[in-house]
């Protein structure tokens, strides 16, 4: 049964986490040493399939054999319109054929003779054998923990919380194919609250928690109330088309233009020379989220002109400003829409910052100024959250080998704040169970007297409210209405009851 592990994969990267028997987790480090690995795949022409950064690194310069940014694509056919197609084929660097919706990759075999034209082999592959093909990479990782080679490693993934239902059962057959025993899928939000251990703790009151998630290509918001350790999705928002991408892109139009003021040469004419900038911007990025400054230097950009210049890190906020507001704009326009349709959700208690984009220490100092009475989570790289929160999943799974695919335990939950009052004066009405609470329960409540005089009808008599509904209610005959200090002590039980595929609530009170 251990290890357990659980695997974030995505447009840009993937990652795998493990939890030993301890309950310690903790994130595989693959080959190179880097504990998240690049979601790419290169086709050698012949039967070989790198993955991971190598992968990443030849399709520079032969991108018509590599797949990258191939996730967005693993969605059922039907769903793959013509606008999401072009969309997402403008990242990806081979050829694509939206009738059989393939990938098809190109190696080109020089003629050995000069009057002979040269050869062009092919392959294709779909989304979901990419899929399969990154997570049999991810599965090398995993048997450096798992050593039973006659059962397959449990694994819990986790799937944009966007994504149609069908898809999860492209993702859950991939990970199948790759050699996983998958134990559940769940979305990316709740894996990162998974992460940071929320609703493990008793609250007092419901906690409203806030999933931002900024990656490579897209971003989306996640609304989550937290209470008595389930989690209630409120709202979700998203796709958005702002990510990592953008944020290179205004890197490379900034060495672009540097380059041509400096030099009258356009890199933008050369194929080779863009590149070159984009893998120079794309490590520039990522040094700048933990170093002040770096030296931008790319060898023979064009023409054997050399390209070197310091890049620190107030210059390169300054490039991406725009993009930050662009995001905090969409974030706020998506927070003002929850909070119309959901009046609790005034204030938020909880942040929780998902995706590699969002360890710029700009764009979470975007956030933390824009909610200032929210708790940040960020301790966590941000690009390694989801992984470790599908593993902390996969510990709560008691018998992971009967999980369904994303089956989850029977509960009801209060749709409408409960409230109890005594008599007709709803003005001292106490509130019982708040909206989301999980029935059955038991609550003691002190409930003052109306004073419409002292008859024990009129003192066993009470009403509640949940909604737009009204019932009453009494003490049984055989207790004595009693009051200290003006108040009734009572214990309210309320339970539910399903009747003709009618939800009706059950309550019984009792004096304290």
């Amino acid at each position: 049964m251990w290890p357990r592990f659980g695997i974030k994969i995505g447009n840009s990267t993937l990652c795998i986490a493990y939890v030993k028997a301890d309950g310690k987790v903790e994130v595989i480090a693959n080959k190179q040493g880097d504990r998240v690995s690049q979601a790419c795949v290169h086709w050698d022409g012949d039967s070989e399939i790198e993955c991971g950064l190598t992968a990443k690194q030849k399709m520079a310069t032969r991108p018509k054999q590599a797949v990258a940014h191939s996730f967005q694509l693993l969605q059922p056919e039907e769903d793959l319109t013509e606008d999401k197609l072009t969309s997402a084929l403008k990242d990806v660097p081979c050829d694509y054929d939206k009738e059989s919706f393939v990938f098809r990759l190109e190696h080109t075999i020089p003629s050995d003779k000069e009057d002979q034209d040269d050869k062009i082999v092919s392959k294709e592959l779909s989304a979901v054998e990419v899929t399969m093909q990154l997570l049999r990479a991810e599965l090398e990782l995993a048997r450096q923990f798992h050593n039973d080679a006659d059962k397959s490693p449990i694994a819990v993934l986790s799937i944009p919380s966007y994504y149609p239902a069908a898809a999860y059962k492209l993702l859950s057959d991939a990970a199948s194919d790759a050699g996983f025993h998958v134990a559940q899928l769940i979305v990316e939000p709740t894996a990162g609250l998974l992460c940071y251990g929320l609703g493990e703790q008793q609250q007092e009151k419901r906690q409203h928690v806030l999933s931002i998630k900024c990656g490579g290509l897209y971003s989306d918001f996640a609304l989550y109330a937290v209470e008595h350790g389930y989690f209630i999705e409120l709202a979700t928002f998203g796709p958005f088309a702002i990510g990592g991408r953008q944020i290179t892109e205004a890197l490379v139009q900034f060495i672009c233009d540097e380059f041509k003021r400096k030099y009258k040469l356009d890199p933008l004419e050369s194929r080779r020379s863009l590149a070159k900038i984009r893998t120079a911007a794309a490590n520039c990025k990522h040094t700048l989220t933990t170093m002040p400054s770096t030296q931008l230097y790319i060898d023979s950009l064009m023409d054997g002109v050399d390209f070197n210049v310091q890049m620190s890190r107030a210059r390169f906020e300054s490039l991406i400003q725009p993009v930050i507001n662009n995001l905090m704009q969409q974030l706020g326009e998506c927070l003002e829409r929850a909070q119309q349709e959901r009046p609790e959700l005034k204030t938020i208690d909880h942040i929780v910052l998902l995706g590699a984009t969002m360890q710029i220490p700009k764009l979470q100092a975007a956030v933390a100024a824009r909610f200032p009475d929210a708790k940040l989570h960020n301790s966590q790289s941000t690009d390694e959250v989801v992984a470790i929160g599908c593993a902390r999943q996969a510990v709560y799974l008691l018998d992971p080998q009967q999980a369904q695919l994303d089956k989850s335990d029977d509960c009801m939950l209060v749709q409408d704040d409960l409230y109890i009052w005594h008599g007709n004066d709803e003005s001292n009405a106490q509130l019982v169970l708040s909206k989301g609470s999980i029935l059955p329960a038991k609550i003691k409540v002190s409930l003052p007297q109306s004073g419409e005089g002292d008859a024990v009808e009129s003192l066993g008599c009470f009403k509640l409210r949940t909604g737009t509904s009204e019932i009453s209610a009494q003490l049984p005959e055989t207790a004595a209405p009693t009051t200290q200090d003006g108040l009734f002590q009572l214990e309210v039980e309320v339970d539910w009851d399903n009747k003709d595929g009618n939800i009706v609530p059950l309550v019984r009170l009792s004096c304290i």
